[in-house]
């Protein structure tokens, strides 16, 4: 008898090593493939779908008709005999106009802002100063109207004009037939 031949090989061992090296590479190709889907919105991450618009709004470049010109301009005359009626309101109030310093900065130049609670642009605003030794400073400005107030265009007084001390600073502002005032003292 033949003793029994073992014609089985011995099995190959894997170094583990290549294991770790073969699941990492395996996890960096799999993480890189899913960021891409995931940044370009690929499948499986695809946005959900939009159900089409039923309306479809189309800009009409062509000039205007006789009838879109006649009420755009009864809408601007509207509109502005709106605000001449308010802004004549307002001017025949027998109320004071509201003056207030937003700021008095002293410098080479010095710089003195208001706010009137008016929205006029032909109002006037009259800058007095009355400093150390009876010195004296006058000035005219117009107004700048914004939405809802408006602002003295601005003073800007130079230092040389002016001595250092203690000053009375006084801004009046006239409109129509109202007018009001607002006085400070600063050291310049």
């Amino acid at each position: 008898m033949h003793p029994i031949a073992n014609n089985s090989r011995p099995s190959p061992k894997i170094p583990k090593k290549v294991i770790l090296i073969s699941a990492i590479v395996l996890f960096a190709v799999i993480g890189g493939g899913l960021f891409v889907t995931h940044h370009y919105q690929l499948w499986p991450f695809l946005p959900a779908p939009t159900q089409p618009s039923t309306t479809t709004q189309q800009i009409d470049y062509s000039p205007p008709s006789s009838d879109q010109v006649t009420a755009g301009a009864s809408t601007k005359e509207t509109t502005v005999d709106n605000s001449i009626s308010t802004s004549t309101d307002q001017n025949t109030s027998s109320q004071p106009i509201n003056v207030s310093f937003t700021s008095v900065q002293p410098g080479q130049t010095v710089s003195i802002r208001t706010l009137i609670d008016l929205v006029s642009g032909n109002a006037s605003c009259v800058l007095r100063m009355q400093g150390p030794g009876g010195k004296e400073y006058t000035a005219t400005a117009s107004t700048q109207a914004y939405a809802s107030s408006s602002t003295c265009q601005g003073f800007n007084v130079p230092m040389s004009s002016l001595v250092s001390g203690t000053w009375t600073i006084t801004v009046t502002v006239t409109d129509g037939g109202r007018s009001g005032s607002a006085t400070t003292e600063k050291v310049l």
